[in-house]
């Protein structure tokens, strides 16, 4: 279980406490005991960094092979530590292509039951350290985490998805309150092939949350203020915690907001 720890007037689930630094621990430990069970020998994913982490770490204790696509953009520091990257302006049609060619299993999340069971148990958890918690914001990419979280979580939690200003395919169906931008310092929400979208907005709505766009610069004040205080969490976070400063003067958050902390600071 993570720490949840209070925060000014939030609390902080603190996914970077997870083996690897990040909540995508969650989801590769059981996709790598699922493979297994079902007969692969071998696995392939593609990543902005993170996700090509975690799995690099399940797939070296359980010993099988692991092919990495990454995109030529990734950030250094995630490259660095992934072993022998594939680099490629494709990375997810490459490890489609890769995976039906040698059999090997595609830890892709956002097409893996088994990611989003993996998901729920921070839901689990949430509601063992918080049963009170009235709403909850995400960092969203492709949305498997948003999803599988969701699916434990009452109706009575509003969800709040939190994308940056550059690529919002999500929040901007709820937010146009935003100024387009090019740049912006998060790396691990550039999905652009997102078949868990009508999921997605089936959870915001039922729960009556909203989707948030926040400006770099936002971002940015928020991330220094964290490392500032030595909380040296990801960009991501601080892309949820300036979401949360956006929309919590004009929607009613609850008493018990809960941010959910991505990952540590690569």
């Amino acid at each position: 279980m993570t720490p949840l720890q209070a925060h000014q007037d939030f609390y902080l689930k603190r996914e970077d406490s997870n083996p690897t630094g990040s909540i995508k621990d969650r989801s590769l430990s059981p996709q790598i005991d699922h493979l297994i069970a079902a007969n692969f020998h071998s696995a392939v994913i593609s990543s902005t960094g993170n996700a090509a982490i975690s799995a690099q770490y399940y797939c070296a204790i359980n010993r099988l092979p692991l092919t990495v696509f990454v995109s030529p953009k990734i950030h250094p520091a995630k490259l660095k530590l992934i072993n022998h990257p594939q680099i490629s302006s494709r990375p997810v049609s490459a490890a489609f292509k890769f995976a039906k060619l040698h059999r090997s299993y595609n830890l892709r999340q956002s097409t893996d039951p088994n990611a989003l069971n993996g998901y729920s148990a921070i839901a689990d958890e949430l509601l063992d350290q918080l049963p009170k918690i009235t709403s909850i914001f995400l960092p969203v990419g492709s949305g498997s985490t948003l999803v599988g979280i969701t699916n434990k979580l009452p109706s009575s939690v509003k969800i709040f998805a939190v994308q940056p200003s550059s690529h919002c395919p999500i929040a901007s169906h709820y937010d146009n309150s935003f100024t387009k931008e090019n740049i912006t310092i998060t790396d691990a929400l550039s999905a652009k092939l997102l078949p868990l979208k009508r999921h997605i907005f089936a959870a915001i709505d039922r729960s009556g949350g909203f989707g948030i766009v926040v400006q770099n610069a936002d971002v940015i004040k928020r991330h220094r203020f964290l490392l500032d205080n030595h909380i040296n969490l990801s960009a991501e976070t601080a892309l949820a915690i300036a979401g949360y400063d956006k929309i919590r003067q004009t929607h009613n958050v609850g008493k018990f907001p809960v941010i959910i902390a991505t990952g540590c600071l690569r």
